[in-house]
């Protein structure tokens, strides 16, 4: 059972460079958004994700938005949303949880085209755009229904409020997704020789 255990870790956690750099892609999530939360909509969150999902795959696909949300988000609960309910915390705290797992598994999608090459930073870079749109979109839509619904605040006026700040968010993207993606995709191939190699992978992995 033991070795069992061990090998089903293996193959969810990759080898040792890939643990290192999951748990590096957390530090940066949350770290990064937590000295830019005074600045709308730029955070680390966002580039995390996609880099998880699209260099490293298995567990982290989802270990890297979930783990670094928990805490960003227990952090936002008890500032920004003080006010509310728990049910409108825990409900817009939902729809900004899956949001970034839904990047990280648009980025495992894409996996297999990125590769160390100039090629795949302006793939990551040119996904974000769309990406970024779509997160927004579904925030929105949930800060709408848990948020400001029961103020009598209609959703066309959360979506048009929510231009500026997806403009901003836009810009965030396009900055960090293309600074860490050449940094994270160095170091996943040069960084340093892993202990062992990447032989055991989680069903469906590829390359």
């Amino acid at each position: 059972m033991g070795s069992g255990w061990r090998a089903t870790i293996e193959a969810g956690l990759g080898d040792a460079r890939t643990r290192l750099l999951g748990s590096f892609l957390i530090v940066v999530a949350v770290v990064g958004t937590y000295i830019m939360h005074t600045f709308a909509n730029f955070e680390t969150v966002f580039v995390a994700s996609l880099l998880a999902g699209s260099l490293l795959g298995r567990w982290w696909t989802v270990l890297v938005p979930v783990t670094s949300l928990v805490v960003l988000q227990s952090l936002e609960w008890s500032t920004g949303y003080s006010g509310y309910a728990i049910e409108s915390m825990a409900g817009i705290s939902f729809f900004v949880i899956s949001g970034f797992v839904f990047v990280a598994f648009i980025g495992r999608r894409i996996r297999p085209r990125v590769l160390l090459r100039v090629k795949s930073v302006a793939l990551l870079t040119t996904i974000s755009v769309p990406l970024t749109v779509t997160y927004d979109l579904w925030t929105a839509f949930g800060e709408w229904y848990f948020l400001t619904r029961p103020f009598g605040v209609g959703l066309t006026t959360v979506l048009y409020l929510q231009v500026p700040f997806t403009l901003y968010h836009l810009l965030s993207s396009l900055i960090f997704v293309p600074l860490f993606g050449s940094m994270f995709l160095f170091l996943r191939a040069y960084g340093w020789p892993a202990k062992t190699e990447d032989t055991v992978r989680s069903p469906g992995e590829r390359g």
